[in-house]
């Protein structure tokens, strides 16, 4: 089964959104991270004193990169649950003992739903982009 070009077009935005993310926000945080840490490369600092350092240097590109898993592992489940919720309809529009035409109709109510889920979560991205923004900006 091809995939529905909404759930290609889902990919897509997710992958550009990723893309934009890590250029605006993980790699100057990132950069700062690896600057501050040099700093903190002295040879009279003691072993822990230089770990203390390294992690403080560290600390914001690290939450940086848990709210952007934590918001893309929420939307992927949701996402998931969509599509779960679809195959759980084709299975009943099918039912137990299926004829090849039942078979036909629950496919395609199934590829129908999924290419639903695909429209729905596409039209979500622009806002999804904001939230990760706004909760990066707040770190």
């Amino acid at each position: 089964m091809q995939q529905p070009q909404s759930i290609i077009n889902v990919q897509n935005a997710v992958d550009s959104m990723m893309a934009n993310l890590s250029r605006t926000h993980l790699i100057p945080a990132q950069k700062e991270a690896f600057l501050c840490c040099a700093d903190c490369c002295d040879p009279n600092t003691r072993p822990e004193q230089l770990q203390n350092c390294v992690e403080r240097c560290s600390n914001k590109s690290m939450q940086q990169q848990k709210v952007i898993q934590g918001v893309m592992s929420d939307f992927q489940e949701r996402f998931q649950r969509c599509a779960m919720r679809c195959q759980d309809t084709a299975r009943e529009t099918a039912g137990l003992d299926p004829s090849p035409s039942d078979t036909n109709r629950a496919k395609g109510a199934f590829e129908s739903c999924v290419d639903a889920c695909g429209q729905e979560f596409e039209g979500k991205m622009p806002k999804l982009q904001q939230d990760i923004e706004k909760q990066l900006k707040r770190l």
